[in-house]
């Protein structure tokens, strides 16, 4: 039984979600408190295992493996989304790198002091950050539905639905300003096994935690309903 365990929030930890339950590959998360973080099983406990007793962590049998983008990887070279040649997992990882430059901002913003005076500039620069995104997809993907392989998802299209998903509470009504990514993200977001999984109750109700200065609420996160 794989085991992920990481914060009560979606965070680095959901592309793998996505990937497993695209999959359908059973799992379990262990979900970790902001007050069990702080405290003496917090993260000390994890600089047993990790690096830097940093979180998300994966546990696979004897393996265990820590980092988010290690994870992401590991999971869709053994869930079978990262493509078949080697020239598939070269784009996988272009077009992951640059929408996961994109997630970088949108997370370290959530986090800003000055999140609410800043929020309109912040609207302004990602709107020309997802205009090239855009253009970026209408130039590499091989449909409207899927940016590497054909009818087939990818770590790169799992990563690129996530962020936009991302900016619908942050910046509402900015991506449908993007009819060619909107399209493409609620594709993604209909599709078997993700359909149920973000209509459930085991996806966690906020995008970070309490403690941020945006997306630690249920009301600041996105919640896709029939």
């Amino acid at each position: 039984m794989i085991k992920l365990t990481y914060f009560n929030a979606r965070g680095r930890a959901e592309h793998a979600h996505f990937m497993l339950e695209l999959a359908g590959v059973p799992y379990e998360r262990e979900g970790i408190t902001i007050e069990q973080w702080a405290g003496p099983d917090g993260k000390q406990r994890y600089l047993e295992r990790t690096p830097f007793g940093q979180l998300p962590m994966l546990h696979d049998g004897d393996l265990i493996l820590c980092q988010s983008r290690a994870i992401h990887r590991y999971l869709a070279r053994k869930l079978g989304f990262y493509g078949e040649t080697i020239q598939d997992a070269a784009r996988v990882d272009e077009v992951w790198e640059s929408v996961d430059e994109i997630f970088a901002d949108i997370a370290g913003f959530h986090w800003n002091p000055k999140f609410h005076e800043t929020r309109p500039q912040h609207r302004e620069a990602m709107r020309a950050k997802l205009a090239l995104l855009q253009r970026y997809f209408a130039r590499t993907r091989v449909d409207a539905e899927h940016w590497v392989l054909p009818g087939r998802y990818t770590l790169a299209d799992v990563a690129a639905a996530y962020t936009l998903e991302s900016t619908l509470m942050l910046h509402p009504g900015l991506v449908s300003e993007l009819p060619e990514l909107e399209r493409f993200m609620r594709a993604f977001f209909a599709t078997k096994g993700v359909r149920e999984y973000v209509r459930s109750e085991r996806r966690y109700r906020t995008f970070t935690v309490s403690i941020a200065q945006f997306a630690g609420k249920p009301e600041e996160t996105h919640h896709w309903t029939d």
